[in-house]
């Protein structure tokens, strides 16, 4: 087994007032050498330098802005309005019982309107779940008609559903990557740290859960359980991807341990639980942000399988994947393969070469071999 990071003849601490600072005990704030605040700004350059960076960077944002909007980018019913002298703001994410059985299109063909009723709608006036009037199904993109993305066949919208489908793929995405990249993060620390039969048993957990195909164990699991759902999609997958976190974290944990700030705070006689959490994690954390927009794009893509075999989130729950799974049996229906794919391309896309561009801006060794190699090119 491999020895604790900590583990090292005691040294006697010098007097408090003889200490930087005249805390007693207390390693200084300049023990850690490293410049945060600098690293940022260089990191934020080479982020800046990168023109496919940029542009995944701005996709990135603008998917995000259509998760958080998507009721005002379509809903059925207004996002302002006054009907017979009360008004509603937001209508259309707060549901307002009276309101019930309404929606934009009876709202503007009422007859019994009172004067100064109005009704400011969302840019396509249909719910995800809201059916066509009519009851036309694989109605095809027409603006003319509202539905600039044509119907499926239960008559709802593409466009609302793409849109609110958005939301969904995305914080499902994001849940599930902020768990495992914590849950990993925590266990690659401690192991990397504190060494001995901690050390063995996580490696033996990471070695044991990176041989299991995560796709196929989130199939089992869905299939086994009574009712699936995406919190049993989330757990699943969070519990064999955080193997990937914690291996880096680990590595990155047992290199600054022997960096000379780490072995002069154990001189100064600070506690382990203070330099793993004052001096290294600070340090180390960097590669496992820089691991996550690969994580999300990885869950992205698992979610909208498991969506397109109807294995994922509920079916009134509108997801990118389920979109592309009803493409299946409306081959002629080309709106339903297009749109929903070009969505999760572009996001798969956008969040690799984000997750590139940052952990090339991040990783300082990595600046050096490019700089190196480019020297090498120059000479």
């Amino acid at each position: 087994m491999r020895p604790s990071a900590y583990d090292l003849k005691p040294v006697k601490s010098p007097p408090s007032s003889d200490l930087p600072g005249g805390g007693a005990n207390e390693p200084p704030e300049s023990l850690n050498v490293r410049s945060r605040p600098a690293a940022l700004l260089v990191a934020q350059a080479q982020f800046a330098q990168s023109r496919l960076a940029r542009a995944s960077a701005v996709t990135l944002a603008f998917m995000l802005l259509v998760a958080i909007f998507a009721d005002v980018l379509a809903a059925d019913l207004p996002i302002l309005c006054r009907v017979h002298g009360s008004l509603y703001v937001m209508a259309n994410v707060t549901h307002p019982a009276a309101l019930e059985g309404s929606d934009c299109h009876a709202l503007a063909a009422s007859k019994d309107r009172a004067p100064g009723d109005f009704a400011l709608c969302p840019v396509v006036r249909f719910g995800p779940n809201t059916a066509a009037a009519g009851g036309e199904t694989l109605v095809a993109p027409s603006f003319a008609a509202g539905h600039p993305f044509g119907t499926d066949a239960k008559g709802r919208d593409v466009f609302a559903r793409i849109v609110h489908g958005t939301r969904t793929s995305l914080t499902f995405g994001l849940l599930t990557a902020l768990a495992f990249v914590t849950v990993g993060a925590i266990l690659g620390a401690f192991a990397g740290f504190f060494g001995g039969l901690l050390d063995a048993v996580v490696t033996r957990l990471v070695e044991t859960l990176a041989s299991l195909p995560t796709l196929i164990l989130v199939l089992v699991v869905q299939a086994l359980t009574a009712k699936p759902s995406a919190l049993t999609m989330l757990l699943t997958i969070a519990a064999t991807r955080w193997t990937e976190v914690t291996r880096i974290i680990r590595a990155e944990v047992i290199f600054a341990s022997a960096q000379d700030y780490v072995v002069a705070a154990r001189a100064l006689g600070a506690s382990p639980t203070r330099i793993l959490w004052k001096h290294i994690l600070p340090n180390v954390l960097v590669p496992a942000l820089a691991a996550a927009p690969f994580g999300v794009a990885a869950v992205l893509l698992i979610e909208a399988a498991m969506d397109f075999l109807s294995l994922g989130i509920a079916p009134t729950t509108p997801s990118w994947g389920e979109i592309l799974g009803e493409a299946r049996f409306r081959p002629g229906a080309w709106w339903l393969l297009v749109f929903p794919g070009v969505s999760l391309f572009a996001s798969l896309v956008a969040l690799n070469l984000v997750g590139e561009a940052l952990r090339d801006a991040l990783d300082p060794r990595l600046r050096d071999e490019e700089a190196g190699f480019g020297r090498q090119l120059g000479g």
